[in-house]
């Protein structure tokens, strides 16, 4: 039975979007993440800024916390130098078959989904 329910981030609709974990801290996240694989991500509403996102994500060397900004055209982008999305899931669903366009992170994509809540 697929549990997976549907939720809006921000007026966009994402489906099967078990990674999104609203409004919990940087702490929190790399909690979620510290059993998990490298590669392990999920998204999470930003601390610093109420119409933003962010990306925590899990790597050899430790945890990265990235921006999803919405853009003043209603678009997204990871951190700075990502192409412009339509949708937070759109960038997710790109960058789970491409390398990440962020410093530290180039050698990664987004792999394991967090989909459990524990908080």
């Amino acid at each position: 039975m697929d549990k997976t329910k549907t939720v809006f981030i921000s007026g966009c609709r994402a489906t099967k979007c078990d990674c999104f974990k609203g409004a919990i801290s940087r702490t929190d996240a790399e909690s979620l993440l510290r059993l998990c694989k490298e590669a392990s991500y999920l998204v999470r509403n930003s601390e610093t800024s109420k119409n933003d996102f962010s990306l925590s994500l899990k790597s050899s060397q430790g945890f990265m916390h990235m921006k999803l900004s919405r853009t003043k055209d209603n678009k997204y982008v990871l951190g700075q130098n990502s192409c412009l999305f339509d949708s937070v899931p759109e960038i997710i669903h790109f960058y789970s078959s491409r390398k990440l366009p962020i410093k530290g992170a180039e050698h990664m994509s987004l792999l394991y989904p967090v989909a459990i809540r524990t908080l």
